[in-house]
């Protein structure tokens, strides 16, 4: 008995070291960073800097990576391990990670944007934005977005339909959706990709103001 009870003491304790939570501190040259944008990739969690510079997580698996955008086509990775506060120093090639007990510095990695355009998984989750819309108005090119009292109104420029409406057709999983509030229906975190088709990308008569077309991620 006394056997099977320190297993399960062991066990315990070994699910709490792994789901401890992490923070950090993003700095700029030195100095303080807020507005950055902090993914934990493996729990697909966003954080966003304080003025202070600081972010936190709750919880994080050792073995998760915290990918942080130190510019538009430029991020910082930290592997996640023992290390419950760090210290991200970005600096203009590359950054200085500082532990509890270790200083060392890092290369960049470089973020290419999908072949085809539009925008994918990573691309949204290190954008920060919350919203559908948001990614659109400023994550794809060629995007208008009107903010009303009933919801985001969008409109791909260029295309002015002579119908009652100029609102684009939107395809979620191969579903076409018209007159839908596109923010209430798709939560941004599980969208995996959206392509934008000006040409109506074969819907016909439905796809006359444009397509955009969004895929979720599969469970």
């Amino acid at each position: 008995m006394k056997r099977y009870l320190l297993l399960l003491i062991c066990l315990v304790g070994s699910m709490a070291l792994s789901a401890q939570g992490i923070s950090g501190t993003v700095l700029k040259k030195g100095k303080p960073k807020k507005g950055i944008v902090v993914w934990l990739k493996k729990a697909d969690k966003t954080a966003t800097t304080d003025k202070q510079g600081h972010f936190a997580f709750d919880s994080a698996e050792a073995g998760d990576t915290l990918q942080i955008a130190a510019s538009g086509r430029q991020d910082a990775l930290v592997p996640v391990s023992g290390q419950q506060e760090l210290t991200i120093d970005l600096n203009s090639n590359d950054f200085t990670l500082k532990g509890v007990d270790a200083e060392r510095t890092l290369p960049y990695v470089q973020v290419t944007a999908p072949k085809g355009g539009g925008v994918n998984h990573e691309l949204i989750m290190r954008s920060g934005f919350r919203t559908v819309s948001e990614v659109l108005k400023n994550c794809v090119s060629g995007i208008i977005v009107q903010e009303g009292m009933t919801g985001s109104s969008i409109r791909i420029r260029g295309i002015n339909s002579i119908s009652s409406s100029n609102e684009p057709l939107f395809v979620v999983d191969g579903v076409a959706m018209s007159g839908t509030d596109i923010d209430a229906t798709v939560p941004v975190e599980t969208v995996e990709s959206i392509v934008v088709l000006k040409d109506g990308g074969g819907y016909g008569v439905r796809g006359a103001n444009g397509v955009i077309e969004i895929t979720t991620i599969k469970n």
